[in-house]
């Protein structure tokens, strides 16, 4: 099995995936995870239905209390959080965004929005699992076995990609509100009515 397949987020039930009775609000319930031919597979079930076969053939379970889910917010525009930014790498399957994964959600462990549930390993790699506190989904984060002269960079690199954008400048906003208008004229004017300033170690001629 490729490692792409291994870092991805699995969802929480909302009913037992045994007897298909829907989770009650603060109700314990036990997670199974199993490595099948298609990949990892979780099964959320309830304490009745819950037994040592399940636990005989997953590679990790745990339990955890179920929570009915909030209403979904309005979308609103927002900078880039940890959060956000995980489940954007996880998606992407990039291999490049491996260290950076790793990091972020050491991050989110650390606030507790994550919370760690267990280790295995996989022909050789690393696996982290965890379970999202609010949502109870699953992410899994392969161990990229970052060296101790390796964190230095990622974690550059990740507090540069948590930064908000900088402001745009007037001549920025000028030169997008006139090429989204289509007009490539005014968009010269506006560069020349608004040069950018001069460089703060140039003296005046």
């Amino acid at each position: 099995m490729a490692i792409e397949e291994w870092d991805h987020i699995q969802t929480r039930s909302e009913s037992c995936n045994g007897c298909q009775k829907p989770f009650a609000d603060k109700e314990d319930y036990h997670t199974a995870l199993s490595l099948t031919p298609e990949g990892y597979r979780r099964r959320d079930l309830c304490t009745a239905c819950w037994g040592g076969a399940e636990r005989a053939s997953a590679v990790s379970y745990w339990t955890g209390t179920f929570q009915v889910p909030a209403p979904p917010k309005p979308e609103t525009l927002k900078k880039e959080d940890a959060e956000s930014l995980l489940r954007k790498f996880i998606d992407s399957k990039d291999p490049g965004h491996a260290n950076a994964r790793y990091i972020l959600a050491i991050m989110l462990e650390r606030k507790r929005t994550l919370k760690h549930r267990d280790t295995t390993e996989q022909d050789g790699q690393k696996i982290l699992i965890y379970e999202h506190a609010r949502t109870g989904e699953t992410f899994l984060v392969p161990d990229p076995r970052l060296r101790l002269d390796q964190l230095e960079a990622v974690q550059t690199e990740v507090s540069a990609l948590l930064a908000p954008p900088p402001a745009p400048t007037p001549v920025e906003q000028a030169l997008a509100s006139a090429e989204r208008e289509g007009n490539a004229n005014a968009a010269a004017e506006a560069a020349v009515e608004n040069p950018p300033p001069a460089d703060a170690g140039q003296s005046e001629p």
